[in-house]
């Protein structure tokens, strides 16, 4: 026999979680990159500016140096 509550559950889908970056200047957290199925997207933190770029690598070559940049890859098997 069911449970008449468990009838009532959703069901959920999960989603493949993006690779996520925090983004360094002069050893502080400036913001965070996702490197996305549609390409990748940085947040900074301050500003609130918002930068894309259609690859991590494209992301990393032109932005990272443009905007004195380095870039950690947080772990996310926690």
């Amino acid at each position: 026999m069911t449970d008449p509550s468990m009838s009532e559950i959703p069901t959920v889908v999960v989603a493949e979680v993006p690779q996520v970056f925090v983004l360094i200047r002069d050893e502080e957290v400036v913001g965070y990159l996702f490197d996305l199925p549609s390409g990748a997207m940085a947040v900074l933190d301050g500003t609130g500016e918002i930068f894309r770029s259609d690859t991590l690598e494209d992301f990393t070559r032109f932005f990272g140096p443009l905007l004195d940049l380095d870039i950690a890859k947080v772990r996310q098997d926690l």
